[in-house]
């Protein structure tokens, strides 16, 4: 484009690029509000609230040291399988005694939950896209 050479030169318009964040800025926002329901309903199918035994996914606050998990879930009657790699505090623990849940949480557990909790299945389900496991791996009571 020829331009006279008085004129003093323009940038490259950055409308396009605020247009693309906007738009980004929308898609996230709306993934965010459509997911966060069924995440919402999937941890709350998937809490454990009767005195069940057998294995299941125990979060502990992020400032209870490690030293105090450990004894919180042997005073429980329980036993740590292994800890869930990409969530700081949640362990898999396990237990044959009855009224495990109860106790965990009377030792400051944040939340139990079933180990389906992990399952993509078993959150797509809470949406309607797939339909519910056929046996959910719930403590036997």
């Amino acid at each position: 484009m020829i331009s006279d050479p008085k004129e003093t030169p323009r940038l490259a318009s950055t409308d396009g690029t605020r247009s693309r964040a906007w738009i980004w800025v929308c898609l996230l926002l709306l993934v965010a509000v459509t997911w966060t329901p069924v995440f919402g309903i999937h941890l709350y199918k998937m809490s454990l609230n009767d005195p069940g035994t057998g294995t299941v996914l125990v979060v502990f606050s992020p400032a209870l040291g490690a030293r105090g998990l450990f004894r919180s879930v042997a005073d429980a009657g329980g036993s740590l399988v292994r800890p869930v790699p990409w969530f700081p505090r949640m362990w898999v623990a396990r237990s044959l005694e009855p009224g495990f849940v109860g106790r965990l949480k009377e030792r400051g557990a944040w939340g139990v939950y079933s180990t389906d909790l992990l399952s993509a299945r078993a959150l797509l389900s809470c949406s309607g896209i797939v339909s519910p496991p056929a046996e959910p791996s719930r403590p036997a009571p």
